[in-house]
């Protein structure tokens, strides 16, 4: 077919210094929100050995994909077979200072900048999920291609005597 063209996925990888709540967080939001344009993964610096609990506590309620989210080292995504981003977006100064030269490709580099919270423990944890929300449905409206154009072929009218038949069954 002539004309059409297929659009990949987006992706993107969220980078923390343990990837057990805030990429975590991000990975998640990014592939519910719009798992239709974007593939969402997430990794660490010095990946953590689980998920925070605190950090599945806030995902717990209508998020489908919380099976899919664990702990993995950015090492993974620098490899030969790793998949080429198209985006890293880190969410601490530590992970700001990688080198982006390991990546496949030229992914853009992102940093997202979070707002400490002088909330307790459990407070902090819903305040970065906010934070991270507003940033991933801006990313949303900012990135997001638009799915290319269907072109259907021109389809000629039927003449009178031959709709007249179609519409009587015969």
């Amino acid at each position: 077919m002539t004309g059409y063209r297929v659009t990949r996925k987006q992706r993107v990888l969220f980078l923390c210094r343990d990837n057990a709540a805030l990429s975590i967080l991000a990975e998640a939001l990014l592939r519910e929100l719009d798992g239709l344009h974007f593939d969402a993964f997430s990794a660490g610096l010095e990946p953590a050995d689980k998920v925070h609990a605190a950090a599945l506590g806030e995902l717990r309620h209508g998020f489908s994909s919380l099976e899919l989210l664990n702990p993995k080292s950015w090492l993974e995504f620098t490899s030969e077979w790793a998949p080429q981003m198209d985006f890293v977006v880190t969410l601490c100064d530590e992970s700001a200072r990688v080198d982006m030269r390991a990546f496949h490709g030229r992914p853009q580099l992102l940093h997202w900048a979070l707002t400490p919270s002088a909330r307790s423990a459990a407070g902090a944890f819903e305040y970065a999920f906010w934070q991270i929300l507003k940033r991933v449905e801006d990313f949303i409206a900012a990135q997001r291609r638009p799915w290319p154009s269907l072109k259907l072929p021109a389809v000629a009218p039927c003449a009178p005597d031959a709709c007249d038949l179609l519409m009587s069954g015969q």
